[in-house]
């Protein structure tokens, strides 16, 4: 993967505990939206889930839902790069959103890896119900609809900052 495209995860938290991830790189060239990982963290502790976000790049920004603050802020002590603001999550956000990712899909601006079998498997029985969005049944293509609102804070693994754990001072 190029280390120029901007990356940026996404997660969902649902109300029985299961939290779908994703993770997706955008290659401003061609404008298309690579993801590249998955997983759904299952009734999970708290420990597991951070490690299991943080492991694939601390400096990736997270986005998150409106109803997950309590547990952005716990994920955020842990360390992982929540973002500062929730994705809106509310029905007509997730029509756009949902319309944009069905549209990059037919033009071919978002791929998936065709390893990512359980994002696959959620994406076949992603159905509209009553002509609405479902947002509480799958939680990959909610986490995928949150890290694309989100897509304005994704980040090139370079452009972190760098901290230093000394002083800065000359040396003579």
């Amino acid at each position: 993967m190029n280390p120029e495209w901007r990356r940026i995860a996404g997660i969902h938290v649902q109300e029985e505990g299961q939290i779908g991830s994703v993770w997706m790189a955008h290659d401003k060239s061609t404008d298309t939206i690579h993801l590249y990982d998955a997983c759904i963290f299952r009734q999970e502790v708290l420990a597991i889930i951070g490690e299991g976000l943080n492991a694939r790049g601390r400096w990736i920004p997270i986005a998150w839902q409106e109803k997950a603050k309590d547990m952005a802020d716990k994920l955020l002590e842990r360390g992982c790069n929540m973002l500062p603001d929730p994705s809106k999550d509310t029905e007509s956000v997730a029509e756009v959103t949902s319309r944009e990712i069905w549209e990059r899909m037919r033009t071919g601006r978002f791929k998936v890896d065709k390893r990512l079998a359980e994002w696959l498997d959620e994406y076949k029985t992603f159905y509209r119900e009553e002509s609405k969005v479902p947002q509480g049944s799958h939680p990959l293509m909610s986490a995928t609809r949150h890290a694309i609102s989100q897509m304005d804070y994704a980040k090139r693994q370079g452009m972190r900052r760098k901290t230093l754990n000394h002083p800065r001072v000359s040396i003579l």
